[in-house]
């Protein structure tokens, strides 16, 4: 490949820069693992409890804390909540996650909008780095 053509295709993956982005943030599952790690964790995005706003406590009931086998909540009741997490660029410089579940309204109702978000952004940066750094590889230098 010539100078000129790594420039071309440079310029190229520049001018289509906020699709190339999407495409590496859309759907990806190393991040939604961060989110969900946190819930599993009974964290939110902010890093905070998850706290019960209906009980305003961040453990569950210590008959239903019986049932699950531990106290704090992790929104883990099914997997069908985690299951259909999934996250969106929203604006060129914003993402947005959200889950597709029945239970979505209802679970943001009790702990806030918070449950969704990354808190560990240096995480979330090296993952989004090393997918731009492959796909830049992909279809500039390749």
């Amino acid at each position: 490949m010539t100078i000129k053509e790594l420039r071309e295709r440079s310029n190229r993956f520049v001018a289509d820069l906020d699709v190339h982005v999407a495409a590496v943030i859309d759907h990806n599952e190393q991040l939604l693992q961060l989110n969900k790690a946190q819930l599993k964790s009974s964290q939110t995005s902010e890093g905070g409890p998850l706290i019960n706003s209906m009980t305003g406590s961040d453990q569950y009931s210590p008959r239903w804390a019986k049932k699950k086998g531990y106290v704090y909540p992790d929104l883990f009741l099914t997997g069908s909540f985690y299951k259909e997490m999934d996250i969106f660029v929203q604006e060129p410089d914003q993402y947005f996650i959200t889950s597709f579940d029945d239970k979505t309204g209802v679970l943001t109702d009790m702990y806030g909008e918070d449950i969704f978000g990354i808190r560990d952004k240096n995480k979330a940066q090296r993952i989004f780095t090393i997918a731009f750094s492959l796909r830049f590889k992909r279809f500039v230098l390749s």
